[in-house]
């Protein structure tokens, strides 16, 4: 499959990023959201793909190790073209975001996308990654309703909601984290996280969509456009 433009949006699956068609997950590594039934198969099948559409600007990585260095270095090259940030920094912020990729990765991470960008004067940033979810091995999923009162409880300060979505229910769990005074990355700002989780139609896995800014006085307003991109989800035969 090919992404194609929706308005101002790019519209991706998880084909795409595989840049193999039928493929599901990075460089063509499944996912499990594959998986089409037979013809005879009297259960239904679990979607083969999903796509979603970005505003455009957004920057994808395929969550690939193979794959995932060239692409970085190009996006933190044109992040950081109309600056006048040396190698060592185009060096740290690269190295930087290869770690952010292969934790990612390491949790089941299937592409992440960034976003830097200059609206008007002010500088704006963001980043989202998707991750398929499955139970570990002899165990069941969990319940939406259920993940959302587990969370509800253990986070009473934070928004946690059982929503409804053009793909289907979700638990939407919006959080700040701020980072620690030792923080080895020097953060220092908080940062806007905004968790959407839906259940893989027919299959015990789930799909999370895991967005972040550390822009916190544009904090609502970006919550905002995450949850825009979240209703734009599909899944795909």
């Amino acid at each position: 499959m090919n992404g194609e433009r929706a308005g101002a949006a790019n519209a991706v699956s998880a084909a795409d990023a595989a840049g193999t068609a039928g493929a599901v997950g990075a460089g063509g590594r499944s996912t499990g959201v594959s998986g089409a039934a037979g013809a005879s198969d009297p259960h239904p099948a679990p979607p083969s793909d999903y796509r979603l559409a970005v505003p455009e600007g957004w920057e994808r990585i395929v969550l690939d190790p193979e794959r995932w260095a060239h692409r970085i270095d190009k996006v933190v090259k044109r992040g950081l073209r109309r600056t006048k940030a040396g190698p060592r920094l185009e060096a740290a912020l690269a190295e930087r975001m290869r770690e952010q990729a292969e934790a990612a990765h390491a949790n089941g991470g299937v592409e992440m996308y960034v976003m830097n960008q200059v609206l008007g004067q002010v500088p704006v940033s963001a980043g989202l990654v998707v991750t398929v979810l499955r139970p570990p091995p002899g165990t069941e999923a969990g319940d939406l309703g259920d993940i959302t009162r587990s969370l509800a409880l253990r986070a009473t300060a934070e928004d946690v909601t059982l929503v409804d979505l053009p793909a289907g229910p979700a638990v939407r769990h919006r959080y700040v984290r701020r980072p620690s005074p030792d923080d080895p990355d020097g953060n220092k700002l908080p940062v806007t996280h905004l968790d959407v989780c839906l259940a893989v139609p027919h299959s015990d896995q789930r799909l999370l969509l895991s967005f972040s800014t550390p822009m916190e006085p544009l904090a609502d307003a970006l919550v905002g456009l995450f949850d825009s991109v979240a209703r734009t989800l599909q899944w795909m035969a």
